[in-house]
């Protein structure tokens, strides 16, 4: 009859002993970091005030109904107007410094990049992306990146030269219609990346442009999959239990289906080239990702895998980036004449890279479309080893900042985009002519930074730029067919939830 109270005497015990523990520790931790920022002279920044100081679940639901009205840009640059450019919070229990702050943005990128991961923060979808360049840290990230880099760094001319962007331009500009009536430009310009992008990664084009359901059932489960794993991201390694859609679990597996194929076509291809044959940039024959990726391995998974982490950024940058664009220019008359003005005394000469970086104006029209309607908002790094920034501390960022082992840094570059102190009082307002003279540094980060920096910028830019050039060349004018403003869609990027409603009246 006494084993109970006995048992319960020690279960007891061990609560006591572990909240004993568990305060030690808490008094421990905070000790060292009052002694670390006491020694170092760093001042805190602001803490966002959680009405759920454990989980801050009222932060979490406050982004939640954000999402769900299409407010999230919003949100975060009425929360940094209010608390600073730099602030504490602890969403879902994560503690988290969210921050604005270019030179914050420099140090994690850059001056301390191996104090930074992003292995834990995107735990959770190995399922799908494996250990791919985007999830992994360290040597296994310098070896992802070393075998993909070499193609990125020459396919914006290779597959210029060959005419393999040429020839998807070429069926876009056939689908545009040459009488004025209303067209959507946001669907035709995905299947245009659909196609750039498949063939390029690959080594497969999925004819998206020849027809609109071309391999429907691989897109349909690729963008339920990638919603899952946004789910699960958000959710965190505490709540990801909660996550259990069978459907997500069988899309998984037909998205790794079709990349398996691409990688055994790949793999057949180099079993009957020549292992001494290198890539020509004055080949007739494209240049494929996944076959110069086959060079250096042959193991299926980690194929697979690196198609799919380069695969999900690249099949829709350009695409949006575009419908942005010309989202844009159909309320700027004005930008849209000049340009052309800049452009039509070359319109008989064949486009190359080398052309398209002498379009100055162009180029400006792109970094504006960039910085006001970014494809992306923010991005997170953690911190796996304490660090003091010079500055970043105090309220107003002059002081130094003492950024604790396992807390997150989200850097809100969209704000950052729009923050008048630099940019000026008319940040809001799409203006390329901000361009002239103006060179930002670390204010100006669309595409990431350091050694993390996106390999595919410069294959980004010469599909857009090459596009709009050649859209530009055919019609003098370009109206808008839709008065609601530029309104949120979250999906892998951020988007024109209206998309891009025009007309175009050729020459």
């Amino acid at each position: 009859m006494e084993t109970p109270v006995s048992l319960s005497l020690i279960f007891r015990t061990l609560l006591a002993l572990w909240v004993v523990h568990a305060c030690f520790s808490k008094i421990k931790t905070w000790l060292h970091n009052r002694s670390m920022m006491r020694r170092n002279g760093c001042a805190d920044v602001p803490v966002y005030p959680h009405k759920d100081p454990f989980f801050g679940l009222d932060l979490f639901l406050l982004y939640k109904k954000a999402f769900e009205e299409r407010d999230f840009l919003g949100l975060n640059q009425r929360l940094f107007e209010k608390y600073g450019k730099t602030y504490r919070a602890h969403p879902l229990g994560t503690p988290t410094i969210k921050t604005m702050n270019p030179e914050i943005t420099k140090y994690v990128h850059a001056t301390f990049f191996d104090h930074f991961g992003v292995e834990k923060i995107r735990s959770g979808i190995e399922y799908l992306w494996g250990d791919g360049i985007t999830v992994v840290d360290g040597d296994k990230w310098a070896a992802r990146r070393k075998s993909i880099k070499p193609s990125f760094d020459v396919a914006h001319i290779a597959n210029m030269e060959n005419r393999s962007l040429a020839s998807h331009v070429d069926k876009l500009m056939n689908l545009l219609p040459r009488d004025g009536s209303t067209i959507d430009l946001l669907p035709l310009f995905r299947r245009l990346s659909l196609d750039t992008a498949s063939e390029f990664i690959f080594g497969d084009c999925l004819g998206a442009l020849d027809s609109p359901d071309a391999h429907k059932d691989f897109m349909d489960a690729y963008f339920y999959a990638q919603r899952g794993c946004g789910v699960r991201l958000i959710l965190g390694p505490m709540l990801r239990f909660l996550h259990r859609d069978p459907k997500w679990w069988a899309d998984c597996d037909t998205v790794n289906k079709f990349l398996d194929q691409r990688v055994d076509e790949a793999l057949n291809r180099l079993e009957n080239t020549s292992s001494t044959q290198q890539t020509d940039l004055g080949n007739d024959r494209p240049l494929y990702l996944i076959d110069e990726m086959a060079k250096t391995t042959q193991d299926r998974l980690t194929l697979r895998f690196q198609m799919q982490n380069v695969f999900t950024p690249a099949h829709d940058g350009a695409a949006v980036t575009l419908s942005n664009a010309f989202f844009h220019l159909s309320r700027k008359p004005e930008v849209w004449e000049k340009l052309r003005e800049e452009i039509l005394p070359t319109k008989d000469v064949p486009i190359t890279y080398d052309l398209l970086k002498t379009y100055q104006y162009l180029k400006n029209v792109i970094r504006e479309t960039h910085r006001v309607t970014p494809i992306s908002a923010m991005i997170s790094r953690q911190c796996i080893k304490d660090v003091i920034f010079p500055t970043g501390g105090g309220k107003e960022g002059q002081d130094p900042l003492y950024v604790r082992k396992g807390e997150t840094v989200e850097m809100n570059f969209r704000c950052t985009l729009r923050d008048r102190d630099f940019w000026g009082e008319d940040a809001d307002e799409f203006r390329p002519e901000r361009w002239e003279g103006l060179k930002p540094t670390w204010e100006y980060t669309p595409f990431g930074g350091g050694p993390r920096v996106c390999p595919g910028f410069r294959l980004a830019f010469a599909e857009v730029a090459y596009t709009m050039v050649m859209i530009l060349r055919r019609y003098n004018r370009l109206e808008s067919r839709d008065d609601k403003p530029w309104t949120e869609e979250t999906r892998t990027t951020f988007q024109n939830l209206n998309g891009t409603k025009v007309a175009l009246f050729p020459s």
